[in-house]
């Protein structure tokens, strides 16, 4: 179904003011359900009135919390237990936010507790260094919460709570399977203006403005396929391939890989797409974002052909 087919269905749907939500719906009554869930102290990323992924992750998060069946919908009980739902303080003792370059008990306590929850900060030593700040943004991630490596009041509510298994990934072969099969559906989104129209989503669904989406469009696409990637940068997407050991430079492209290109030489990534399919001529064919249709010149999601001399490297989806 077309995405504006979708979301007209949704609407149609929002018609009062407790109606049954789910992934799809958008408005005011999502809204509601973010502002409450996140008044429980469930994070759900942004609160945009779009019930994506990290919303209905919440929403099973609550569910399973309150003893409710756990299938990612707000209908009527869901409904009646967020409104119920006393509101989640802060931790007791828990400093008012700790960064990069901070040291001491609070950073090794932070510490203690990202370990916890299974995300390594690289030592238990009480210095913020990169290590304690790559575990944070990994956490912050997998609890729908601003990645942004900074530990404030709502990424202590999250370290504080219990440690919950991620929810499998959806269904449907491996992740560049998934990832191949949801940026084929968002080809043909397009941009009007700079940076904006309807492909004024992807950066939205992360809760930042307009802005160049090449990586928008990859981190939520990746996101629909049951991966955590969030990042507007193509260098640091980079960064986190090498980190993460997924970095294959310019060899072994696979359907499904991230491709990230270096227009200009330079030896820094300038664009990101997906690879679609390797042609027996040495190029590739791709999927991207904020990128000109070869026929109409029109910026928008398109399927482009190019030449590994373009290409920086690959890496494989998260």
């Amino acid at each position: 179904m077309p995405i504006s087919a979708a979301r007209s269905v949704a609407t149609n749907r929002l018609t009062s003011s407790t109606p049954e939500l789910g992934r799809g719906d958008f408005g005011a009554s999502v809204t509601e359900v973010q502002q409450l869930l996140q008044r429980a102290g469930v994070p759900t990323g942004p609160v945009d009135g779009d019930f994506g992924p990290m919303t209905v992750a919440a929403v099973r998060r609550f569910q399973s919390a309150r003893g409710l069946p756990v299938d990612g919908v707000v209908g009527p009980r869901t409904w009646a237990a967020l409104k119920q739902a006393p509101t989640s303080p802060s931790p007791a003792g828990a400093p008012a936010s700790l960064r990069s370059g901070d040291l001491g008990a609070d950073v090794e306590k932070l510490q203690r507790e990202l370990t916890r929850h299974g995300f390594d900060p690289n030592g238990i030593d009480g210095s913020f260094g990169p290590g304690t700040r790559a575990a944070v943004v990994k956490f912050q991630r997998a609890k729908g919460l601003e990645a942004d490596g900074v530990v404030g009041a709502g990424t202590w509510r999250a370290l504080s709570g219990a440690v919950v298994a991620p929810p499998p990934p959806p269904s449907g072969g491996d992740l560049r399977a998934r990832v191949l099969e949801a940026a084929r559906a968002e080809i043909g989104t397009t941009e009007s203006g700079t940076n904006r129209g309807e492909a004024l989503k992807y950066p939205q669904h992360f809760g930042r403005g307009a802005e160049a989406w090449c990586a928008d469009f990859v981190s939520y696409v990746s996101q629909q396929s049951g991966g955590d990637m969030n990042d507007p940068y193509c260098p640091s997407v980079v960064n986190e391939l090498k980190a993460s050991g997924s970095w294959k430079g310019k060899s072994n492209p696979q359907p499904g890989d991230l491709v990230l290109f270096d227009w200009d030489g330079d030896r820094q990534a300038d664009h990101i797409g997906i690879v679609e399919k390797v042609n027996g001529d040495g190029s590739i064919s791709t999927i991207e974002g904020n990128t000109e249709n070869p026929q109409t010149g029109r910026e928008g999601v398109w399927r482009r052909t190019r030449s590994l001399s373009t290409v920086l490297g690959f890496g494989a989806p998260y």
